[in-house]
């Protein structure tokens, strides 16, 4: 016969009514013997814990993926049915219940049975017979670490909201100022070219060109990503900056430069270095006024050193500043000027061909060939 009064526990009903349940403190509670079911019971009531019971391993894991206990002080010899060291594994491998923290409860004592407990998933191990303070003390004790690592869980789950919050409002910022500056550095651009009445739609141009030979070079330059084509085919607008520095006379001269003038104009590739580098030094290492820097000084390099300010040659010309010679060359033969009709596509391509290996880096001018077709149409498109 069960000891008196054990008779009115069931499984889904054994919580005193003194206790304050409260989410997350449910205990289960899970041993065939009636007698060590009722000395836990005791030995637990009252301290605020929702307990619930269960006399063998399968009712156990029936109630655990029912009710989700904090904690299960779970027997470890229950025959005939499946034992506690085989409960504890397949909570431990069941998504819903792994979380659920084990005190295996035995009167083995040997070490080896221990470590198989410990093996099987369990948080620790009371001795049976158990004295009332160590139960009490060891629930407690895990109960907090569980409400401890909720707490934890929740508190990074807010950390990550809250990260991933202000990593969108970092973002939307950092592209709020990317299109302030490339408007406003565009605007500087126009403001410049604006000086000069035959240029139309040059800066637009000269960027969709660009942005079409860096994309083609790209298919066999690693170096060329997705954030140099974006770099440079914004930096291109920049390349003829320097030339607000250079007088009215000589940049609006309609009929030929002579030697003097020629060496005034052949400045504003260092002006528009210059001021570019200045920026740099306030602003900071930025890949765009790095780019920039040296599109505006070298656009005007050649391939084979005959070019200036410098007389750079071949890839001592930073690939930036050879892309933009090309662009640059082509859209000056294909537009009209007061001084000259412009030249079919045809034409130009015919003398880019020519200069390949001398003006132009002879990769960049097979890039162009690849994408000639596209060439003609910006050229078409973008024609003022």
């Amino acid at each position: 016969m069960p000891p008196a009064g054990i008779g009115e526990i069931t499984s889904d009903s054994m919580a005193s009514p003194q206790i304050q349940k409260t989410p997350g403190e449910l205990v289960l509670l899970v041993d065939d013997n009636p007698t060590n079911l009722q000395v836990l019971h005791q030995t637990l009531d009252g301290r605020g814990y929702d307990l619930r019971v269960a006399r063998n391993g399968e009712d156990a894991l029936a109630l655990a993926r029912k009710v989700k206990p904090s904690l299960i002080l779970l027997d470890v010899l229950m025959p005939p049915g499946i034992d506690g060291y085989e409960v504890c594994r397949r909570l431990k491998a069941d998504t819903d219940t792994r979380r659920i923290a084990v005190i295996f409860l035995s009167g083995l004592e040997g070490a080896e049975d221990k470590v198989r407990g410990f093996e099987a998933g369990a948080v620790d191990f009371v001795t049976k017979p158990f004295q009332a303070d160590e139960v009490i003390a060891r629930v407690e004790t895990h109960l907090t670490i569980q409400r401890l690592q909720r707490e934890l869980s929740q508190a990074n789950e807010a950390l990550t909201s809250m990260n991933e919050d202000l990593e969108r409002k970092v973002s939307q910022r950092s592209a709020a100022l990317l299109r302030s500056r490339d408007a406003v550095i565009f605007g500087l651009a126009k403001l410049a070219e604006s000086r000069d009445e035959d240029t139309g739609l040059h800066l637009e141009r000269i960027c969709r060109f660009v942005e079409i030979l860096a994309g083609e070079l790209a298919k066999t330059d690693p170096s060329v990503d997705e954030e140099y084509i974006e770099t440079i085919s914004r930096t291109a607008a920049l390349h003829d900056i320097g030339k607000v520095g250079i007088p009215d006379g000589v940049l609006l001269k309609r009929g030929q430069l002579s030697p003097e003038e020629r060496q005034v104009m052949e400045r504003h590739p260092c002006i528009g270095g210059d001021t570019l580098m200045g920026i740099k030094q306030r602003w900071g290492d930025d890949p765009f006024l790095v780019t920039a820097a040296q599109i505006a000084l070298g656009h005007h390099e050649q391939w084979d050193g005959s070019g200036y300010p410098y007389g750079l040659k071949s890839e001592g010309i930073a690939l930036s500043a050879r892309i933009i010679a090309l662009a640059d060359v082509y859209d000056a033969l294909t537009s009209k000027r007061v001084y000259k009709e412009a030249l079919s596509h045809e034409e130009a391509r015919a003398m880019i061909v020519e200069k390949s290996g001398t003006h132009f880096d002879p990769r960049v001018v097979e890039a162009f060939l690849g994408v000639e077709a596209e060439f003609r149409r910006v050229a078409a498109e973008l024609r003022s």
